[in-house]
């Protein structure tokens, strides 16, 4: 009998890699230090006992999210739809600028253009549109670029793929600055603070997150019935969904029992020490942060070039979250976004519950670093400098907010698949040599 798939993380990515491999036939099984699975997403109560989570309220870019549902066994509108949810197309956010003025920006592109024409004039509204669009080619390039295939080396950036990603010494400060309006520049420079970076050290592609929420709009999960006592916005419903599939594929969870070490043989993965003693691992995907993987699990002589790399590199800042409970709101979600005059954001969630409303806020006036939430970029090379999914170690690939793909949720799954992808292709191949 072969030995299990490990899958070290109980967060979104080991989740996802999980449900992925026990889909297509691997035994997995899945060890979660702490006593709930989800991560920086997992559900929690309140004294009240309202159940709240950290997770952002709204999803954007929800195809990684189908995909992952259709291949771990049923469509995620199907299993939502027997939790009694659905996800729905969202209201657009309420911007409120340092000088007090507020913008509520459509995401469908003639909406944008013909709000920020009213707001702000044709001008500007053209300037948008037009950067906008030069960020759509910087999604088609990201594609192949981390989220749908690896990002392995540099020698994957041509010289016209740097020029598309707006070159390696922009950054989105400059960009911010190019599109010479105080409030779109604000708007542009919130994209690193909500990535936990800073915009002077952020290369200027990341700016496709307002592209990509343009092209896939924004998303919310919600109860079919608008009378029940479901929630309207709670993200980490998914979590629980991912937890029924994990569940129905046979996946052995096994909770408040952390990983001490991976151990090698001949320099490839053959096992795991655990608090419960060591345990023979046909391939182990690594959904833990990316300094835990390398610097505390490995021995000491493994991995060196990825050690290397993670030297240059810190952990992104994970802003300070708070629920407070509220009166009932007359929309049943409703995202507020206050932004400094650098464009240091606080997203306010503001939501109904069965009997009265709940407020969320994310502040990114009060960070602090989380490994747990990614990397914090450091200019352009530091997006090589990630680890990639497939490691140096035979049998061992990482996928979590630190991978090439970034931190947001839709590209930590599509981490997880290429993860999946890849632990699956070296078994199978093992199977062949045989």
């Amino acid at each position: 009998m072969s030995h299990p798939v490990v899958v070290i993380g109980g967060g979104l990515a080991g989740l996802a890699a999980a449900a992925r491999l026990a889909k297509v036939g691997h035994q997995v099984e899945l060890y979660e230090r702490s006593e709930t699975l989800g991560g920086n997403w997992a559900p929690y109560q309140l004294p009240s006992g309202t159940t709240v989570d950290d997770a952002p309220s709204i999803i954007g870019f929800p195809a990684p999210w189908r995909d992952l549902f259709r291949k771990s066994g049923r469509p995620l509108e199907a299993e939502l739809a027997r939790m009694g949810y659905a996800l729905e197309p969202a209201q657009p956010a309420t911007m409120i600028f340092a000088d007090g003025a507020e913008l509520t920006l459509p995401t469908d592109r003639g909406g944008q253009h013909a709000t920020l024409t009213a707001a702000y004039g044709r001008s500007v509204a053209e300037r948008w549109r037009n950067l906008l669009d030069r960020l759509d080619q910087v999604w088609q390039t990201l594609r192949g670029l981390g989220l749908e295939a690896e990002l392995r080396s540099r020698d994957q950036l041509s010289r016209t793929t740097r020029r598309t990603l707006f070159g390696r010494r922009m950054t989105l400060a400059d960009l911010a600055i190019s599109v010479d309006h105080d409030h779109l520049s604000a708007l542009i420079r919130s994209v690193a603070y909500r990535l936990g970076s800073v915009p002077e050290q952020t290369p200027a592609f990341v700016a496709v997150e307002l592209s990509t929420q343009r092209t896939f709009g924004r998303w919310q999960v919600h109860p079919f019935e608008t009378s029940s006592r479901l929630e309207t916005g709670r993200s980490s419903i998914l979590v629980e969904a991912l937890a029924g599939r994990l569940a129905l594929r046979k996946v052995q969870v096994h909770l408040s029992c952390p990983i001490e070490n991976i151990h090698l043989h001949n320099g490839q993965v053959a096992a795991v020490a655990t608090s419960a003693g060591d345990r023979p691992a046909s391939a182990v995907i690594a959904t833990c942060d990316p300094w835990q993987t390398f610097n505390e699990l490995l021995p000491g002589n493994a991995a060196r070039r990825t050690r290397r790399q993670l030297r240059g590199l810190s952990p992104a800042a994970a802003p300070t979250v708070s629920h407070r409970e509220a009166p009932m709101p007359r929309a049943p979600l409703r995202e507020t976004v206050n932004l400094t005059e650098a464009g240091i954001p606080t997203v306010s969630y503001l939501r109904q519950l069965a009997d009265g409303g709940l407020r969320t806020v994310h502040d990114f006036n009060a960070t602090r670093p989380r490994a747990s939430y990614g990397v914090a970029w450091s200019r352009f090379s530091s997006w090589l400098r990630r680890p990639s999914v497939t490691t140096e170690i035979p049998g061992l690939y990482a996928a979590s907010p630190a991978s090439p793909a970034g931190p947001g949720a839709s590209q930590v799954v599509l981490s997880a698949a290429l993860a999946a992808y890849g632990g699956d292709d070296y078994l199978r191949h093992r199977i062949a040599r045989r």
